[in-house]
């Protein structure tokens, strides 16, 4: 009996790795250094030969035509087995497409565990005419489209965990902003940060680099800001303040679904005071004073 369990164990690693069901290795950003490296996921689920599962489904060769996907195919991805078990793509171009629905289900999931709808999948078109880089939402076809660069870029916009969770919200919100545009951008910009962890996503895929910082939400922002760059400010600026990212998420995701009931009180003191409804006591004292010290540069109010 022992000699057999001995042969079984050779044999079996002989056959190389144990499988890992569900793991993929794939471009990605490091949580700890920021940087573009290789990380394993978990996308149990998700048919990774053709890059199909819950967050959307990848098209080749489709177009965007009157607000509607037309055409297109799935890719078809060879994979092997790494020596952790773990499955990868052969080629660079499957692996950046792995890596690019990777990075959506991760924003899917950070937005679930805010409160936020367990959407169903969307298209993603690849290099679609005229679409700019990185992951997009598109709302009138409810699709994403997907585009590789910036040039320059340190993190390719697509790879960026921020910068599509943006997107991602933006399609959740989509309702919401047909009448209050300027609230959801700011709650989307906010979103990319908190699921980042970082004020400053943007500039880690802007082709210049943000020099100035301009694109930082910790930054002190320049007069005539857009309205949305001072919600998202003052969101980030609370949510660093409490330390609870995710909690800051789920208020500000449930106050622009509470605006979005109504047909005016818009505007970011409308939507730091729904946010402010929602906490009590000391979290709201130090919400209300976190919004007032941000916001009073821009003239604006906050929990009246």
């Amino acid at each position: 009996m022992r000699r057999g369990l001995l042969i079984a164990g050779l044999a079996l690693a002989a056959c190389g790795p144990a499988a890992v069901p569900g793991r993929v290795q794939v471009p990605g950003v490091d949580r700890v250094s920021g940087e573009l490296t290789s990380v394993e996921v978990d996308l149990s689920g998700t048919d990774l030969a053709a890059i199909r599962g819950a967050s959307g489904w990848v098209l080749l060769g489709a177009s965007v035509d009157a607000g509607r996907v037309t055409g297109g195919a799935a890719p078809d991805c060879a994979l092997r087995r790494t020596t952790s078990g773990a499955l990868a793509a052969q080629t660079a171009r499957c692996a950046a497409l792995l890596g690019s629905y990777a990075a959506l289900d991760r924003a899917r999931a950070f937005l679930i565990s805010a409160g936020a709808e367990a959407l169903p999948a969307a298209p993603i078109v690849v290099e679609a005419a005229e679409a700019p880089p990185g992951l997009r939402y598109m709302a009138e076809a409810d699709a994403y489209t997907l585009t590789f660069g910036p040039a320059g870029a340190r993190i390719p916009a697509a790879l960026n965990p921020g910068a599509v969770a943006r997107e991602a919200a933006r399609r959740q919100l989509r309702a919401i902003a047909r009448g209050h545009p300027d609230d959801v951008e700011g709650v989307a910009l906010f979103l990319g940060a908190a699921a980042a962890g970082d004020p400053g996503y943007l500039g880690a895929s802007d082709g210049e680099g943000d020099p100035t910082g301009a694109l930082d939400l910790a930054r002190p922002l320049p007069a005539g800001a857009p309205a949305s760059a001072v919600l998202a400010g003052a969101l980030w600026a609370w949510a660093d303040a409490s330390g609870d990212p995710i909690g800051a998420a789920r208020a500000a995701l449930a106050a622009v679904r509470a605006l979005g009931e109504r047909a005016d009180g818009g505007g970011a003191e409308g939507l730091l005071s729904l946010v402010a409804g929602q906490l009590e006591g000391a979290e709201r004292d130090q919400a209300c004073a976190v919004f007032r010290a941000h916001l009073a540069a821009a003239g604006i109010e906050a929990c009246p």
